[in-house]
């Protein structure tokens, strides 16, 4: 972003300082101020101020609306003026400088004077109109990077509102589905509750320590989320069996992951399949591969939620992946035979 912001400042400079002035040496301008100095400044003076006005006034005005175009037209209006004024400037021009004109027929009377300043016009409005092609070309590029620059900024921020309004709803969420298992707790089994609320406690200050990052350790995730199996078997008795699973090949030790991504489809799947009367068995997988996660949960529908309530967490997730991680995924959700199995496949880098 450096680069970028300093390219218009290098690219008015090599104007200024390399483009003018060799079309001012190239042109017979270097050579009008043995006689006609006090013009010469201000014919340069002058194509300076134009291009300027192009550059930063005329140009951008053309993208803001139609009074700023107005105005942006009365600008160039002003520059033809001035520059037809200054074309009509009489040179001082030595006699020793008069080219010797044979005489053609059928061709008007023209004097050598006459001759050389229909030349020096010519050249006058040629440096007007190489100066103000150069700057409108200019301008109007550096005006579009500039809006593709404010888009994609308020894009950002709006991405970055979004994420924000979806972590403030993650942790209602987990309180709630938490503070009910320690409250089955506290009923059935006192003891057991003391250690499930110093493990509630790690998971709360996790999650509020971590929330508001853009990303933390992989490892620190898994280990947020085998905590939070553990919590919740405690709730459960001898008919549910929670399989988690972690497979590990070619593990980048910088692996890192937006938190609590993974955490909504592993509580769905510990919240709808647990049973108190059959057997359950809720498997949570976790593969790695150098770049890839492969996440899997699969459980039972033992408990079936309510029509107001199916799937927010899950939309809620699914908009997470979509703004972190766009094209970098594939969510899969399945359910069938009264078994419910999700898959997902993340690039983390």
């Amino acid at each position: 972003m450096r680069t970028n912001n300093r390219l218009p400042l290098v690219i008015d400079l090599a104007f200024c300082l390399v483009l003018l002035p060799f079309m001012i040496w190239l042109l017979p301008v270097s050579r009008w101020a043995a006689s006609n100095a006090p013009f010469v400044v201000l014919f340069v003076g002058w194509l300076y101020v134009v291009y300027f006005a192009y550059r930063y006034y005329a140009v951008p005005r053309m993208f803001r609306g139609r009074r700023q175009i107005v105005a942006a037209i009365a600008v160039i209006a002003v520059t033809l003026v001035v520059t037809w004024l200054i074309s009509r400037y009489r040179f001082e021009i030595p006699q020793q400088a008069m080219p010797r004109m044979r005489p053609r027929p059928y061709a008007p009377e023209m004097t050598p004077r006459a001759g050389l300043m229909i030349l020096h016009q010519r050249a006058v409005w040629f440096l007007y109109v190489v100066v103000a092609a150069f700057s409108f070309a200019v301008g109007t590029l550096a005006e579009l990077y500039r809006q593709i620059v404010e888009r994609q900024a308020a894009e950002h921020e709006r991405r970055k509102a979004e994420l924000a309004l979806y972590k403030v709803q993650i942790n209602p969420h987990f309180l709630f589905n938490t503070l009910n298992t320690l409250y089955g707790l506290m009923l059935t089994d006192v003891s057991r509750a003391e250690t499930a609320f110093m493990q509630f406690m790690d998971l709360t200050k996790y999650m509020y320590t971590n929330a508001e990052k853009d990303k933390v350790p992989l490892r620190a995730e898994i280990d947020y989320i085998r905590q939070y199996i553990e919590l919740q078997k405690k709730r459960m008795n001898d008919r549910t069996h929670v399989h988690f699973s972690i497979e590990k090949r070619n593990e980048r030790p910088d692996a890192a992951i937006a938190p609590m991504i993974l955490i909504t489809f592993v509580e769905n799947a510990l919240k709808y399949g647990v049973s108190s009367h059959v057997r359950s068995d809720i498997f949570i997988g976790l593969a790695l591969d150098g770049d890839w996660l492969h996440f899997t949960t699969r459980n039972p529908v033992v408990v079936r939620p309510s029509a107001e309530k199916s799937g927010f967490g899950i939309v809620n997730c699914r908009k997470r992946l979509g703004l972190l991680y766009p094209g970098r995924y594939t969510l899969e959700i399945r359910e069938q035979a009264d078994e419910y199995r999700v898959t997902l496949d993340l690039k983390l880098h």
